[in-house]
């Protein structure tokens, strides 16, 4: 008699587990089907002619305004981008290339800028100001010697 009350038991049990499986796949397909459409975001096509206005205007207008902006003439900058570039110690990210990334870091070590002036004319959170002034600050004190 025990071992046919274990064996119910357990058929009892396995069949608990299946339901409580069933009623779990179920929910989550319930859930996926009714949850909200997803949030798509259009291309922010405004700010980045904005942006790239700017960039314009600093490093490809003329040797005068690039040192006003950079502290740097045109043609040492470009260097400098293009060493980064092929030695892997900046990359470009999706919506920033290295050139936008360097000359926001000399433009706010040039003018003692605060990430919220930078932010603002460049068109940039400022979140993403300060993780491109650590990443290109950390570059160049890691890299001193051999740029």
């Amino acid at each position: 008699m025990a071992l046919e009350d274990q064996r119910g038991l357990l058929i009892a049990q396995a069949a608990a587990l299946i339901t409580a499986m069933y009623a779990l796949l179920f929910s989550r397909l319930r859930m996926q089907h009714d949850s909200r459409p997803h949030i798509t975001y259009g291309p922010l096509r405004i700010m980045d002619e904005e942006r790239q206005k700017n960039l314009d205007l600093i490093y490809n207008c003329n040797d005068i305004e690039c040192v006003n902006m950079l502290r740097m003439r045109r043609a040492p900058f470009f260097k400098l981008c293009q060493l980064l570039r092929e030695r892997n110690l900046l990359i470009d990210s999706l919506h920033s290339c290295v050139e936008e990334q360097v000359a926001m870091f000399l433009h706010i070590v040039g003018h003692n800028q605060h990430f919220r002036v930078i932010h603002q004319n460049w068109r940039r959170s400022i979140e993403i100001v300060h993780r491109y002034f650590k990443e290109v600050l950390y570059m160049l004190l890691e890299n001193l010697g051999m740029i």
